[in-house]
């Protein structure tokens, strides 16, 4: 199952917490030769980098919205969800299920990933539920699901000394 590509095999769960650091340059975040780009970046729109880490985990909770119409519809009487593939005839059932974690924290994604713009769009097609959170560290090309594992990167001697390079 490893043939399939870094970015599947993330999307799949085969990649887990801190295996992401595996990931080759370009996997997850193909622009990294930018002279804009801070020290750490959101790798789930690619569009946010900050060198502080506080930014970082400041974007990461922002409450994100989607155009109704790009995840719910209504056909005669059937609501449907399009993020979640659910349907139901029933008005309370559907806004129930807007209500459940599983669709928050889609809807929370898709919206995050369009963030990104077009050239990010690809990764709408590979989307699963889990740790909705994928952070990179610019100068060791560390990638983490959590700000907190980033911090904890952020203080070890290998990250010190890629950090006077990068700078």
């Amino acid at each position: 199952n490893n043939e399939l590509p870094a970015e599947l095999r993330l999307a799949s769960g085969q990649l887990m917490g801190d295996d992401l650091s595996v990931l080759s340059a370009g996997e997850l975040s193909p622009c990294i030769n930018d002279p804009l780009l801070k020290l750490f970046q959101c790798a789930v729109c690619n569009k946010f980098s900050s060198d502080s880490l506080e930014a970082l985990s400041g974007h990461v909770a922002a409450e994100r919205s989607l155009p109704e119409e790009e995840w719910r519809a209504v056909m005669g009487d059937v609501y449907q969800c399009k993020l979640c593939n659910y349907n139901t005839q029933l008005k309370a059932n559907f806004q129930l299920h807007c209500k459940t974690d599983k669709h928050m924290q889609k809807y929370q994604l898709v919206a995050h990933i369009k963030e990104g713009g077009k050239a990010n769009q690809w990764r709408l097609k590979c989307i699963a539920i889990g740790n909705p959170v994928h952070l990179k560290c610019n100068a060791c090309d560390y990638y983490s699901n959590s700000v907190e594992k980033l911090r904890l990167h952020a203080t070890n001697q290998r990250h010190e000394a890629a950090l006077k390079v990068y700078k």
